[in-house]
């Protein structure tokens, strides 16, 4: 069905929708027989993308027929008698006939694959998209009405920012969305935004920024400040892609950029990924745990934790998973690499997965920072409001040892992960897949249950670096290596971890798909255990697992432990200042004359 046969919509016809062109604008190639044009208003020689209006983005991504519109009584022509050469009072009027809307935001409900949802656009053909009394009142009706119904918020941005000759009632729209949106997060509702071209000012600060998970369309003009004053303040031209949805997504600032034609499916999918009611429950008695494991020596688990072939985070993400959606950055301006991080389907049920990833980095492989900390928050944020369980993986080098980060907050990043993990009121499961490297292990790792792989490692400290500052040089390190106790068993025996998960043949670098499939079905079992506990009892399980991890003694058997540890300490002493065994000392001075005890 082509766009036009879609739009049957409640309400007036839009006068635009007639006008058609014969040849594109940018190539000039003949549109007439463009298929790409029909449907989606993009020319199929050059991939030029053309406007679309409120009505038809409305209808090209909710099912046929099925939009109601919502508040066209909802007007405000000119609140505070705006005095101009042509009045604003007739601007409006004649951007309601141009355009056949009563305002700039259209509104109402409909149905994305038969789930209703709410669709909120913004159409720039009137007045810029700007926002006014008006459009405010319009938009926040529409999250208040949500909120309400239960439903998810889809918002469509094309928009010039607030509506200057609304003077500061139209600033003071922003307060007004932030409040009713805030109506739709306390009810655990998403909100979905798609930015088009183009989608500036306060506006997108003001009602973008408010979602979930914000996608644009390719090579849209986006960001808070007008290209102009950009120019202008800077004094220069700007980098060719700069203020675009490309260099958005590159920064963290957007979670993905959809081609026009993919975006029904991708809302859909999205939506029904964070509005998802299934839960994974075991059926019969569960499946008894592995107990065999291989007993290598440390530093030869070290090594294969570390294979150039070991499966990395996303590796596992893609194996385990039917459909996965990628989150990035935190919208701070940075986006590690080092920390992959979205919502994806495992076994039916929709969960949030956290991977760390040791081939990538900003700093260098697998080294944190505190981008990528930031990112795992905003996931676990996002768990906690959706109820979704939470998977972590974790295989790093670490934390990023640099200035940069310290003067980014690295600290300060590592601890509040490590707090929201253990805050976080949905399930979690963390399994630790290569090198669990000392604190970026620990951050994200404080779950319900640990996991570990046959081969993967728990470190407090590399052994090179612990062999460095032991013996000033790495020739020790497989000794040293033994006696940090980091291997999965040694792990399983301390009670650190719950599970150990068995590896395919010499490793999981020899079968992928097969290390995958045990790793799945460990975390399934896991996850469902967890799942059949009440909540507050899960979470006060966790917070006394950590609460109580290692092995103290009371008043009395410190006394005594402390005692016997003083008299052994000073014993040892006294043998290596004397250099004489004890026990053959005594013998000695029985029987000074005996060959055997003098040799």
């Amino acid at each position: 069905m082509t766009l036009r046969g879609l739009l049957r919509l409640d309400g007036p016809e839009d006068p635009s929708e007639e006008e058609r062109l014969e040849r594109c604008l940018d190539c000039d190639s003949d549109l007439t027989d463009s298929q790409s044009y029909e449907r989606h208003r993009i020319c199929g020689a050059c991939g030029h993308y053309y406007h679309l209006n409120a009505r038809q983005r409305v209808a090209s991504i909710l099912d046929p027929v099925s939009f109601r519109e919502m508040d066209r009584s909802v007007t405000a022509l000119d609140p505070i008698q705006f005095r101009e050469r042509q009045s604003y009072r007739h601007r409006v009027l004649e951007a309601q006939r141009r355009t056949g809307l009563a305002e700039a935001a259209l509104t109402g409900t409909g149905t994305l694959y038969g789930r209703e949802v709410m669709v909120a656009a913004l159409d720039f053909s009137f007045l810029g998209g700007s926002i006014g009394v008006a459009s405010g009142e319009r938009l926040a009706r529409a999250f208040e009405h949500a909120a309400r119904r239960g439903i998810a918020v889809v918002t469509v941005v094309s928009t010039s920012g607030v509506r200057m000759r609304e003077g500061l009632l139209a600033l003071m729209q922003l307060p007004r969305l932030a409040t009713a949106h805030q109506k739709l997060a306390e009810r655990g509702l998403p909100h979905v935004t798609l930015l088009t071209d183009p989608s500036t000012g306060s506006a997108f600060a003001g009602l973008a920024n408010l979602a979930d998970f914000i996608i644009a369309e390719p090579n849209a003009l986006v960001g808070y400040s007008a290209l102009r004053k950009m120019r202008e303040k800077m004094g220069e031209e700007l980098p060719e892609d700069a203020h675009t949805s490309e260099a958005h997504l590159r920064r963290g600032l957007i979670d993905a950029i959809v081609k026009r034609e993919d975006l029904r499916p991708s809302l859909g999918l999205l939506v029904d990924l964070l509005m998802s009611n299934y839960e994974l429950r075991s059926v019969g008695r569960p499946e008894s745990e592995p107990r065999e494991y291989s007993h290598l020596e440390a530093w030869t688990q070290v090594q294969l934790s570390r294979h150039e072939n070991r499966p990395t985070a996303p590796d596992f993400i893609r194996r385990m998973t039917t459909t996965f959606i990628e989150i990035h950055g935190d919208r701070s301006g940075e986006d590690d690499s080092s920390v992959s991080a979205g919502i994806g389907l495992l076994g039916g049920e929709a969960v949030m997965l956290i991977g760390q990833n040791r081939l990538q980095g900003i700093a260098g492989p697998g080294a944190i920072g505190p981008a990528g900390f930031h990112k795992a928050r905003r996931a676990i944020r996002l768990a906690q409001k959706f109820k979704l369980p939470l998977i972590t993986l974790l295989d790093s080098d670490g934390a990023r040892p640099d200035l940069v980060a310290e003067e980014d907050g690295l600290g300060n990043a590592i601890a509040r992960c490590m707090r929201d993990m253990l805050r976080l009121q949905s399930p979690s499961v963390a399994v630790i897949t290569g090198e669990g490297a000392s604190e970026a292990a620990v951050a994200m790792g404080v779950a319900d249950r640990l996991l570990m792989l046959e081969n993967a490692v728990y470190e407090v400290v590399s052994p090179e670096d612990a062999a460095r500052r032991l013996y000033g040089e790495a020739a020790h390190v497989d000794e040293v290596a033994e006696r940090l106790r980091l291997t999965s068993n040694d792990c399983l025996r301390l009670g650190i971890v719950d599970t150990v998960v068995p590896e395919p043949g010499d490793g999981a670098h020899t079968n992928h798909d097969e290390a995958s499939l045990l790793l799945r079905r460990s975390v399934v079992r896991a996850l469902t255990a967890i799942q059949s506990e009440r909540p507050r009892r899960r979470l006060n399980r966790r917070r006394d697992r950590y609460r109580n991890t290692g092995k103290t003694h009371s008043w009395v058997f410190g006394r005594i432990e402390r005692r016997l540890a003083d008299l052994a300490d000073r014993f040892i002493h006294w043998r290596r200042r004397t250099g004489v065994n004890p026990r053959r000392a005594s013998r000695l001075a029985e029987t000074p004359d005996d060959p055997e005890i003098m040799r």
